[in-house]
């Protein structure tokens, strides 16, 4: 596949993609740019962790 190809897939066809294509690593890197910018994820650091994972965890 071609990176225009990548470009009109959802974040899950890529995933399954990736899954059937484990060579393909520019596919690879395009998902990890989708995951990257996916909205709802929190940016933590290391020393964040104790604090945040126990709210986290309450929440589910």
């Amino acid at each position: 596949m071609t990176q225009s190809n990548f470009e009109g897939m959802t974040r899950q066809e890529l995933l399954v993609y990736v899954r059937q294509n484990p060579q393909d690593t520019e596919a690879f890197h395009r998902y990890m740019d989708l995951l990257r910018i996916a909205p709802g994820r929190v940016k933590i650091n290391f020393e964040e962790i104790e604090t945040e994972l126990p709210k986290r965890l309450q929440q589910d």
